[in-house]
């Protein structure tokens, strides 16, 4: 999962949130809240019940973005990488990685005796025909565009060469959870040539499949002969520990249907609770509220090319006036799944950083006329488009709209049917302003709706600047290196105003108190239910 750029249906469709618990009745804000039936000894065994809000669109990961697979599949299937806690790349089935020529070659180091649930050895030919798979059917596999060939010198031990420098990118790009490129038997991956049909689900995690009936359920069982890392815990690396005899996924569309199921205690967790849930499901002594992260960051979006917003003067006025804190209020019915951060980056990402705030100055009105008076604004209306039939687009348009005539600026709010919006988003003639959101863990994610082509090359915004830190991130190998250019990119955002933060909102997960998570995993990210284990 890691970036997922939505038009904000509900509160975000298809995205997570943070590091905040609500548990029997009160919200602890900066840290997490444990169980508090959490016992010395994990308990082994039991039926783990979980509501989902939409069916699986397909069993084959490698093949799509489409929610919930992550949520399942993510304890079936593992990668040469994965997302640690501070949602940066860690090593899963690699030992390790090296770069060398420049970040033009990558060497991972498999680690050895891992078993497939067909109780086959992984080995390097397994890693090389599933990400030659992957390169071909997944939405995310054209991140490989450079990748020149993918050598096998033994069995534990994968080369991959590129044509151009390949930097530390490329390790989250093999560890997102979003389109993740999982490892499967090689003689999997070789015959099942169509995207979204596989021949069987067969990886190395604690859980092995065992079967899916459409729009009901998925269950997955104990792997008996999971051979675990042996390091500590980490979200969805490190140590993973099968606590659960089986899981259930029950397909339960209606978030009303989910709450009810688990108050009535037919399920153990549920995944999409209304955010104006949360209170109530907090004071109630046998459940636990879990706020869910990574921050979905909500934001305004440009024409650069053509009008009104391609004036830096008018875009500056723009992000003097906004207040994240009253835009990202409109978006949730619990203030407390909102929050003001400065940085581009999620406030759960090792790249979080403050670099430019001194740019970013909510509110400051006085400062917005001063640039539309350096604009020559006369008044002329400056569009902002919504979908007719999202609320939360709306919501966040009118409150935008009320803040902007504080300063003097007059926004006018266009809606349209979907396909009249994403037609006129495009269309230089059309669009002035809209606003979208996701989260963005790492600097590079950004690349892809500013490079000039997003949402069309008429409108979108690209500068050498900028280009050229994309460009350098792209080939740096060294993660504190990498993080200064992040800086550097959010900074450079900032001055040439290429978007707008208007805050961030978060998600709500629910469980039974009897459900123990010692490691927090059910409030960071997709769904990750290692170590969970029943109390009773």
């Amino acid at each position: 999962m890691l970036r997922r750029r939505t038009v904000l249906v509900g509160v975000v469709g298809g995205l997570a949130a943070t590091s905040l618990h609500l548990e029997a009745g009160h919200l602890e804000a900066g840290r997490l809240v444990r169980t508090a039936l959490a016992a010395d000894e994990p308990v082994q065994g039991g039926t783990l019940n979980v509501g989902l809000h939409i069916p699986l669109p397909t069993l084959d990961w490698q093949s799509t973005v489409g929610h919930p697979l992550p949520h399942v599949m993510g304890h079936v299937y593992e990668g040469l990488f994965g997302l640690g806690s501070d949602l940066n790349a860690e090593p899963e089935l690699a030992a390790s990685a090296e770069a060398s020529d420049g970040g033009r070659t990558w060497t991972f180091e498999l680690r050895p005796g891992v078993l497939f649930h067909n109780g086959d050895t992984l080995t390097s030919a397994d890693v090389k025909a599933s990400l030659e798979r992957w390169r071909t059917v997944g939405p995310k596999g054209s991140g490989l565009n450079t990748l020149t060939s993918i050598e096998t010198p033994d069995d534990l031990t994968v080369v991959m060469s590129f044509s151009e420098p390949m930097g530390r990118y490329l390790l989250l790009l093999l560890g997102s959870d979003e389109n993740k490129a999982v490892i499967m038997p090689a003689a999997i991956a070789e015959a099942s040539t169509t995207p979204g049909q596989l021949t069987e689900v067969v990886g190395t995690g604690p859980y092995r499949f065992v079967e899916y009936k459409e729009d009901q359920y998925a269950r997955l069982a104990r792997f008996e002969d999971y051979v675990a890392r042996d390091d500590a815990p980490n979200y969805q690396t490190g140590k993973k520990i099968a606590n659960l005899d089986e899981i259930i996924f029950w397909i339960v569309p209606e978030s009303t249907t989910r709450v009810a199921g688990l108050e009535s205690g037919e399920y153990d967790v549920i995944a999409e609770v209304p955010d104006g849930e949360a209170t109530r499901l907090a004071e109630n002594p046998d459940l636990d509220a879990v706020k869910n992260g990574p921050g979905v960051l909500l934001y305004m979006m440009f024409n650069h090319k053509v009008g009104p917003t391609a004036e830096l003067n008018i875009r500056k006025a723009i992000q003097s006036l906004i207040d994240p804190a009253e835009i990202a209020a409109v978006a949730v019915s619990n203030p407390d799944f909102a929050l003001t951060n400065p940085s581009i980056y999620a406030p759960e990402s090792a790249y979080n950083t403050d670099a430019g705030s001194d740019l970013y100055t909510p509110g400051d009105v006085e400062k917005a006329k001063e640039y539309l008076a350096a604009a020559n604004y006369d008044g002329e209306p400056i569009t902002i488009q919504v979908i007719a039939t999202n609320s939360l687009q709306n919501r966040l348009a009118v409150a935008i709209a009320e803040q902007a005539k504080r300063a003097g600026l007059n926004l006018e709010i266009v809606s349209y049917d979907l396909a009249t919006w994403v037609a006129n988003r495009r269309d230089p003639a059309k669009l002035n302003i809209y606003t979208s959101g996701g989260y963005w863990v790492d600097p590079s994610l950004w690349h892809a709706e500013f490079n000039g082509t997003f949402p069309s090359p008429d409108v979108g915004f690209i500068s050498d600047r900028t280009e050229e830190i994309f460009a350098r991130l792209a080939a740096e190998t060294d993660f504190d290196a990498r993080k200064a250019l992040g800086e550097e990119l959010q900074r450079a955002f900032y001055e040439q105003v290429a978007m707008v933060n208007l805050g961030y909102v978060y998600r709500l997960v629910a469980k039974q108190g009897r459900v123990v998570d010692p490691y927090d995993n059910l409030a960071l990210g997709n769904m990750t239910l290692h170590g969970i284990y029943l109390a009773d």
